[in-house]
C-alpha cells in the first residue's frame, strides 16, 4: 500500500470522510458531494541515510476540504491541523512515522462553485524506512 492510500485509511479511521464517497485521492469526481475531502501527495525526499541503508524521508500530503458552510470548513481544518501538530504518536499502517507537521492555509471560495468554501492543510510526514 502506498503512503497516500495509507494516509486516506488513517483519515477514515479518525472520522474524516469515507474513502470513495466523501474522501478521494488526486481530486474530486464531478458527482462528489459538496462536503468532501481529497488528498494530493508527492513522493518522499530523502533527509538522511545511515550506513546500513535505512533512510528518513519526508512526504508532503496536501489535504483539501470543501463545504457550503464556510464556518464548518474553518473549524474542520483547524481540528484536522491540530491532530498533526501535537506530541501524540501518529500510526499509519505500514509506515514508521517519526514526526508530523501541519501548515494550515486560509480558506477561499471554490472556483467550481461560488457557494462552496475550500480549505487546505499541508502535512509533512517524516518516515523511517
Amino acid at each position: 500500500m502506498n503512503i497516500t492510500k495509507a494516509f486516506a485509511d488513517y483519515m477514515t479511521l479518525q472520522g474524516y470522510g469515507t474513502f470513495g464517497s466523501t474522501l478521494f485521492i488526486g481530486g474530486v469526481p464531478l458527482d462528489a458531494p459538496d462536503t468532501c475531502w481529497w488528498i494530493v501527495s508527492s513522493g518522499g525526499n530523502t533527509l538522511a541515510k545511515n550506513g546500513t541503508g535505512e533512510k528518513q524521508k519526508n512526504y508532503l500530503i496536501s489535504v483539501f476540504y470543501r463545504s457550503t458552510d464556510q464556518e464548518e470548513v474553518y473549524n474542520k481544518l483547524e481540528q484536522f491541523e491540530t491532530l498533526f501538530n501535537n506530541n501524540n504518536c501518529l500510526e499509519i499502517n505500514g509506515y514508521d512515522i517519526i514526526e508530523t507537521e501541519a501548515t494550515s492555509y486560509p480558506t477561499d471560495q471554490d472556483i467550481d462553485n461560488e457557494d462552496r468554501t475550500v480549505g487546505l492543510v499541508q502535512i509533512t510526514l517524516t518516515v523511517y524506512l
